[in-house]
C-alpha cells in the first residue's frame, strides 16, 4: 500500500516520498551557498499488496522523473523530499511528504461491492535524532514522523493521521559503491485512518464479511532493507520490506487476510541535465 518508487533510486520507506528520486547537493563557501540541481528520467516498479493486510498483490512498473535539489532549507535527496531546520547539532526538524497510488485495489475480492480506495497523500513534521554523531547520512538515526493523510481522487478528503517511529541505520559506502540502509519501525494510525481502510459498514455486510468498526492504535511493525548506487549519470536501487500485522488493532477485521507479507521495489534512472547557482548568505 504505502510504498513509493522514488526512494529506490536514492533512499528506498517506507513509507516509503513523492514520485521523485534525487542525487545532488549544495555547498557553502564563506558567505555564499551553492545550489545544485539534477534532472533525469527513470523507471520504477513495485510488487506489493493492494493494501496492508490484503493477500492480493499487484506489480506496477511506471516511468518516474528523477530530480534532486538541495538548498539551505528545502531538499530532495536520498533522505526524501522535505523542508529541513536544524534544532541542535544532532537534532533536526523535517517537513516531509509522501504519496501512495492505491489504484490496484478496485478489483480486490475482500472489498467487492465497497468503495474503491483512492490514492493517498501525507504531509507532516518529523523530529530526527542523530544517535551516533556521524550526521544524518551515516550511522544510526531515530526518526519520529507524524503525518496527516488525505485521500486524493475526485476531491481531497482528510482521512486521519499516522505516526511512524523508526530506527534507520545508514552506511553510505559499502565496498566503496553501495549505499545500504536498514529501517526498523512501528506504525500507529488514528481512528479515522483505520476506519478508511478497514471499516465494514452495515450496508456492505455479506455472508462472509461481517460488520466491523476499526479503532485507533498500533498498526504493526516493518523492516526494510534498501541498497542503491550510482555510476556516472546512472542511478539504481532495490528494496525489500517485511510487514507484520499480527498485533495490529485491526488484525481481527474481515478485510485483513494475512498477518504478514513481503514487498519488493526497484528503480533505475538516468540523470542528463544539471544546473547550479550561487546565493549570497
Amino acid at each position: 500500500m504505502f510504498r513509493n518508487i522514488n526512494h529506490l533510486l536514492c533512499k528506498p520507506v517506507a513509507n516509503s516520498a513523492l514520485l521523485f528520486c534525487c542525487c545532488i547537493g549544495a555547498n557553502s563557501y564563506g558567505d555564499e551557498f551553492k545550489h545544485e540541481l539534477q534532472f533525469g528520467l527513470g523507471v520504477g516498479g513495485q510488487y506489493l499488496p493492494h493494501y496492508r493486510g490484503s493477500d492480493e498483490t499487484h506489480l506496477k512498473v511506471l516511468p518516474i522523473p528523477v530530480v534532486e535539489y538541495r538548498g539551505r532549507i528545502f531538499k530532495s535527496d536520498r533522505d526524501g523530499t522535505r523542508a529541513e531546520f536544524s534544532l541542535a547539532e544532532r537534532i533536526e526538524f523535517n517537513v516531509s511528504a509522501d504519496l501512495a497510488l492505491n489504484d490496484g485495489a478496485e478489483d480486490n475480492r475482500a472489498r467487492e461491492g465497497m468503495p474503491e480506495l483512492e490514492s493517498e497523500f501525507q504531509l507532516g513534521p518529523s523530529i530526527n535524532i542523530d544517535l551516533t554523531g556521524h550526521g544524518f547520512n551515516r550511522g544510526l538515526i531515530l526518526r519520529l514522523p507524524i503525518r496527516p493523510a488525505f485521500a486524493v481522487g475526485s476531491g481531497v478528503e482528510y482521512i486521519g493521521y499516522t505516526a511512524n517511529p523508526m530506527l534507520t541505520w545508514v552506511q553510505p559506502k559499502v565496498f566503496d559503491k553501495w549505499r545500504l540502509s536498514l529501517d526498523v519501525g512501528a506504525l500507529y494510525g488514528s481512528n479515522d485512518y483505520h476506519e478508511h481502510y478497514y471499516n465494514v459498514a452495515p450496508k456492505y455486510v455479506t455472508a462472509i464479511r461481517p460488520e466491523y468498526d476499526a479503532t485507533d492504535g498500533f498498526s504493526g511493525t516493518f523492516t526494510e532493507l534498501s541498497v542503491s548506487s550510482r555510476e556516472g549519470s546512472l542511478v539504481y536501487g532495490v528494496s525489500l520490506r517485511y510487514d507484520n500485522l499480527r498485533d495490529a488493532v485491526f488484525y481481527p477485521g474481515p478485510l485483513v487476510e494475512t498477518g504478514d507479507y513481503w514487498s519488493f521495489s526497484f528503480g533505475v534512472g538516468w540523470l542528463f541535465k544539471s544546473w547550479s547557482w550561487t546565493e549570497k548568505i
